[in-house]
C-alpha cells in the first residue's frame, strides 16, 4: 500500500516538472520565406491561462516591429526586404508572470507579385505601408486605397495583366483621384480608367435588385461603398439570385463599419453561414504588424447592395466586328447608328455588330407595338428619370436581358425595363435588304415631315412622322405602302414618299445620312 503511494507520488512529480519545463513553442510556415510571402505564425503557450501575446520582430539592422499586448496567437506577417529575421513572442499569463521564445526565419529571393484572376488583396498586411498614394495629402495605398484595390481586383478578373493594374501602379497613374478629407472620387476613377482600360461604366448607381441581377449574370463587375468609407468589388451572384459575391482587400473595416447588412461565407456542401467578425471566414488572416484582418471574398444580400447602389465595370454590351465598343444613337433590326470609340456617329448593318450580353448569338430588338406606348422604367418599376414620356409605337430597342415580364433595353443612353405586354421581340436582318430616302414631291430635301402610320392602309393610324432625306431601310410592300426603318423606328408609309436606291444594296449605303 504505502510503496503503491509512493509511486503514485513520484510520478505527480514528474508531471508537475514536465509542465514547469514545458516552452511556448512558434510555428512559422513556410519555414524559409521570400520577400512578399504570407507568413503565418503559431504561437502555442508553454502552460494554461495564456491571456495575451507581443510580436516583436527584427533583423540585424535593427528593430522591425514592436507591438503592444495582442490576443491574437495565430497571426501573420510579410517580410519586405531579404534578411534573417527574428521573432520574438512574450506570451503573459498575468501582471508579472510571462514567457518568452524566439524563432528565426531566413528570408532570400522574392515572391512572385501577387496577380490573376482569383488573386485577393490583404490592403492592411503591411506591405502596402510605404506605397504612396496621395503624397500631398500624405495617404498611402494601406491607408487610403481601398478604390484602387476595388479597381485592380476587377481589372485582372476582366483579363488585364502587367504592372500598370498592380495597386501600387494605379495609385501613381491616379493619385489626384484623392480628394481631401473625401477619399477616392470613385466615380471619376472608374470614368478615366474605363477610357484606359477599355471597360464602361455608368453615371447612375445601379439601385435595384432587378438589374444588378442582369448584369451581375451577364459578368459585370461593381465597384461599390460597401460600408461608409470603404470600397469593395463585387463579382458574381449566387445560384438562387439572394446574394452577392464580393472581394474585399480590408475585411476588418467592413465588420466594424457595416450597418444592415449580414456578411456570409458558403460552406462545402453550398449553404451558407452568417459570419459575426473576420475570423469566422475561412483562411482570414490577422496581422500583427498593422492589427489589422486580410482580404478575403465573402457574400452579401443582394438587397443590401441594391441598398448601396453599385457603380459598374462591365465590357461594352456593344462592338463592331473588330471589338470596338460601339454606343447606339438609334437602333433597328436591319441599319442601327451608333459612335465608336467616341467618334461621330455612323450607320452601320446591324448585323455586323456584335451583342455581348444575353442572346448574343442570337441579337434581338424589342419592337413597341403598344398603341399609346410604353414606359421605361428602372428595376424598382419607377420611370425612369429624363423619360416622362412614353417610348413611341415602332420604336425598337436592343435587349440585353428578359425576365418573364419584361425586357432589359437600352434607349437613349440609358438602361432599363419595359413591358412585355407592349412590345414584341424583332431578330436582327440577316438578308440584304433595300433602301433609300424619304422624299417629297421627289425630293430629298425639305423640312416638311411625312406621315409614317400604323398599318399599310391610307386609313391607319399616324404614329410618327420623318423629314425628307431621312435614310430608311426597306422591310417589305404592301399594296402602295412600304414598311420602313429609319432613325430607330418602323412604320408604314406610301411609295410616293420614298426614293428606293434600286436593287438590294446589302447596305452599301446604309453608312450615308442620319
Amino acid at each position: 500500500m504505502r510503496k503503491g503511494f509512493l509511486t503514485a507520488l513520484v510520478l505527480l512529480l514528474l508531471l508537475v516538472c514536465a509542465a514547469a519545463s514545458a516552452e511556448t513553442k512558434i510555428t512559422v510556415s513556410p519555414e524559409n520565406p521570400r520577400v512578399g510571402d504570407y507568413v503565418d505564425v503559431v504561437v502555442a503557450p508553454g502552460k494554461d491561462g495564456a491571456k495575451a501575446v507581443r510580436y516583436t520582430l527584427s533583423t540585424p539592422a535593427g528593430t522591425v516591429f514592436e507591438g503592444e499586448e495582442d490576443k491574437h496567437f495565430k497571426a501573420s506577417f510579410r517580410p519586405r526586404t531579404e534578411a534573417v529575421y527574428t521573432l520574438t513572442v512574450t506570451v503573459s499569463y498575468g501582471k508579472k508572470d510571462v514567457e518568452t521564445a524566439s524563432v528565426t526565419v531566413p528570408v532570400s529571393g522574392a515572391a512572385p507579385e501577387q496577380a490573376g484572376p482569383d488573386v485577393v488583396y490583404s490592403q492592411k498586411d503591411g506591405w502596402w505601408h510605404d506605397k504612396v498614394y496621395s503624397k500631398t495629402e500624405k495617404r498611402s495605398v494601406e491607408k487610403s486605397g481601398c478604390a484602387l484595390f476595388a479597381l485592380s481586383h476587377a481589372l485582372q478578373r476582366m483579363g488585364h495583366t502587367g504592372a500598370d493594374v498592380q495597386p501600387d501602379h494605379l495609385a501613381k497613374t491616379y493619385s489626384n483621384m484623392y480628394i481631401k478629407e473625401r477619399g477616392t472620387d470613385n466615380e471619376r476613377l472608374l470614368k478615366t480608367a474605363g477610357e484606359a482600360y477599355g471597360f464602361q461604366t455608368h453615371e447612375d448607381l445601379i439601385e435595384s435588385e432587378a438589374e444588378l441581377t442582369v448584369w451581375l449574370r451577364q459578368g459585370c463587375y461593381f465597384s461599390f461603398e460597401i460600408a461608409k468609407g470603404h470600397i469593395a468589388m463585387a463579382d458574381g451572384l449566387s445560384e438562387d439570385g439572394t446574394k452577392v459575391h464580393v472581394v474585399d482587400s480590408a475585411t476588418g473595416a467592413t465588420f466594424e463599419r457595416i450597418k444592415k447588412g449580414t456578411i456570409y461565407y458558403q460552406k462545402e456542401d453550398g449553404s451558407f453561414a452568417e459570419a459575426a467578425t473576420p475570423e469566422d471566414l475561412p483562411g482570414n488572416r490577422y496581422f500583427f504588424e498593422t492589427g489589422e484582418y486580410g482580404g478575403m471574398a465573402y457574400w452579401l444580400d443582394l438587397s443590401y447592395c441594391a441598398r448601396k447602389g453599385m457603380r459598374p465595370i462591365r465590357n461594352p454590351w456593344m462592338t463592331t466586328e473588330d471589338g470596338a465598343a460601339a454606343e447606339p444613337e438609334y437602333a433597328g433590326a436591319m441599319v442601327t447608328r451608333v459612335s465608336v470609340a467616341g467618334g461621330e456617329p455612323v450607320r452601320v448593318n446591324t448585323r455586323d455588330l456584335h451583342w455581348t450580353t444575353q442572346g448574343a448569338d442570337d441579337p434581338t430588338l424589342a419592337l413597341v407595338t403598344k398603341k399609346g406606348g410604353v414606359s421605361f422604367v428602372d428595376g424598382n418599376g419607377k420611370k425612369k428619370e429624363g423619360f416622362g414620356k412614353k417610348i413611341a409605337w415602332g420604336t425598337m430597342l436592343p435587349v440585353l436581358a428578359e425576365t418573364e415580364k419584361q425586357w432589359y433595353v437600352f434607349y437613349r443612353g440609358k438602361f432599363g425595363f419595359i413591358d412585355k405586354k407592349g412590345a414584341q421581340a424583332l431578330p436582327v436582318e440577316q438578308d440584304e435588304f433595300r433602301t433609300g430616302l424619304v422624299s417629297l414631291n421627289g425630293r430629298t430635301a425639305g423640312t416638311t415631315p411625312v406621315n409614317f402610320r400604323m398599318d399599310g392602309t391610307a386609313k391607319s393610324s399616324i404614329v410618327g412622322d420623318w423629314k425628307p432625306g431621312t435614310p430608311v431601310a426597306l422591310v417589305e410592300k404592301k399594296g402602295e405602302f412600304w414598311l420602313a426603318e429609319g432613325k430607330g423606328r418602323r412604320g408604314w408609309i406610301h411609295e410616293k414618299y420614298i426614293t428606293a436606291e434600286g436593287a438590294d444594296t446589302d447596305g452599301q449605303k446604309v453608312d450615308e445620312g442620319e
